[in-house]
């Protein structure tokens, strides 16, 4: 099997982020299929005025939780987590419009990956992933992670941020540390991309805790597990060895999932 190489390893530990073009592409027919299949089976049709989001979502479809079994999936989850990674679940999306800067995460104990997959062409000013390059490190009193107040801190717009875009077409990969700081601009209200979630295997209390945190955080999203019955239905014993530590610490979830459906209106879409 292929795999990272050092240079790829290095890139990614200093700037938080790759790009893999084409990677998917023999695969992109069938993968946009079950992409709409699932929407369609859920009976979903996507409003053009706010994001349309599913979770989980890869867990949907037999053929999509078979990409965690893809030789080129398991290449860039084994070169940047090692052998024995976490899949921490997935979510799939209709973007509309602009989504300002922020990270998904603020992990110092272990490192959490997303691999993202966007189904329609996009570049810088419609719609293409943009991150800050080393934003991911967690520097003491860093500034770049008060992207947000661009305006305020440095008299720029959000969209003009010094910035990395990752323009995409269908069938190229990108894969970004959760902690940077990323965005996007200028994008239709019909944008598809999903995305898949790995972390490091926890080893200390610490790292457990932090686990345990990361997936009762998915409580919003009024789901009792990160996966799906077909998940783990189809799962093969080396896919298993992924799913195990996540099963054994979500034991917390349901009720969890519980309060948020009597506090909220609805799911939350991000």
């Amino acid at each position: 099997m292929e795999t990272l190489n050092e240079t790829q390893k290095r890139f990614f530990e200093t700037f938080g982020y790759l790009a893999f073009k084409g990677l998917l592409a023999e695969e992109m027919g069938r993968i946009i299929a079950e992409f709409e299949g699932v929407f369609e089976q859920r009976g979903i049709t996507h409003d053009p005025t706010q994001r349309s989001c599913l979770v989980p979502f890869i867990d949907q479809r037999e053929y999509l939780c078979g990409l965690l079994d893809h030789p080129s999936i398991t290449m860039i989850a084994q070169g940047l987590l090692g052998d024995n990674y976490n899949y921490l679940g997935s979510d799939g999306n209709y973007y509309t419009g602009n989504t300002g800067w922020h990270s998904d995460g603020y992990h110092r104990q272990v490192s959490y990956i997303k691999i993202a997959l966007y189904l329609d062409p996009v570049k810088a000013d419609t719609g293409a992933l943009r991150v800050i390059p080393g934003s991911h490190r967690l520097e003491p009193e860093d500034p770049i992670r008060r992207a947000t107040r661009s305006k305020e801190l440095w008299g720029i717009e959000a969209q003009d941020v010094p910035a990395v875009a990752l323009e995409s077409q269908p069938g190229d990969v990108v894969v970004f540390n959760h902690n940077i700081m990323h965005s996007s601009y200028g994008g239709s209200s019909h944008r598809r991309m999903f995305t898949i979630n790995l972390g490091q295997h926890s080893e200390t209390a610490e790292e457990l805790l932090d686990l345990e945190n990361y997936i009762n955080s998915s409580a919003r999203f009024w789901i009792d597990s990160l996966y799906g019955p077909l998940m783990l239905k189809t799962a093969p014993p080396q896919r298993m060895a992924h799913l195990q530590q996540v099963l054994d610490h979500q034991t917390a979830l349901p009720a969890l999932a519980a309060k948020a459906r009597l506090e909220m209106a609805g799911p939350a879409r991000s």
